[in-house]
């Protein structure tokens, strides 16, 4: 009886080691297919851009990570994602950085506001404040020099800052660099536009050394533009 019982019981173990294997294989193709695709979409927008696409593989020929490498409105532009966290926390981040050029005051630092900074205000512990009631209300400000208050109030900047804080919870400004995530990878061409369109939104509204020059011609009198 002992023999018929131990290989009832290796037919028991074999047919679910055979269904176990099955759904990884189908679980591996499923990913596999999505890393493809991604790849695909990457790849074609570096292309259309002129950027540089590169990748480097998954564990298990499973998702991986991307990198874009180019540049927008003259200056630096990335986007790459991230493995983060272990086992069952474990996520895919994809980060952009945008250098904002050298007009953008490298002394602020800017953050979205979060829950614990509203509750502060509440009780009376205040942040910097520009005196723009809505960027008040959604960023927090550090270090506002009279030059970032008066970039930050010129109008140009408002609804792009308030388009970056709808587009992504985490951001950071700091040394004139903005670096921004989101949880996730973008999968398709319009996912990836959407999701960098406030930082380029931000980055086409900064004032250029143009602007610089024609602000110093503007503030010229007739007397000096004549002598």
């Amino acid at each position: 009886m002992l023999p018929v019982m131990t290989i009832l019981q290796v037919k028991i173990f074999a047919t679910f080691l055979g269904v176990g294997l099955a759904i990884v294989s189908l679980i591996g193709a499923y990913y596999w297919r999505i890393w493809k695709r991604q790849i695909k979409v990457w790849g074609d927008f570096a292309a259309s851009r002129g950027w540089r696409f590169e990748f480097q593989p998954g564990f298990m020929n499973l998702i991986g990570t991307l990198r874009l490498d180019g540049e927008h409105a003259g200056r630096p532009f990335i986007v790459e994602t991230e493995h983060r966290g272990f086992g069952r926390y474990r996520h895919i981040v994809t980060i952009i950085r945008h250098d904002l050029g050298p007009r953008f005051p490298r002394e602020v630092t800017i953050r979205p506001e979060k829950l614990a900074h509203k509750l502060g205000k509440l009780i009376g512990v205040r942040d910097e404040e520009i005196g723009d009631t809505q960027l008040d209300a959604a960023l927090d400000l550090k270090n506002v020099t009279p030059q970032a208050r008066d970039l930050l109030l010129g109008g140009r900047l408002h609804r792009p800052l308030l388009n970056l804080v709808r587009g992504f919870e985490t951001f950071t400004i700091e040394n004139g660099k903005l670096t921004a995530e989101v949880i996730d990878v973008p999968r398709t061409t319009i996912a990836l536009y959407t999701l960098l369109a406030p930082v380029r939104e931000l980055a086409d509204a900064m004032p250029s050394s143009r602007d610089a020059s024609h602000e110093h011609e503007g503030d010229a009198t007739p007397e000096a533009a004549g002598a």
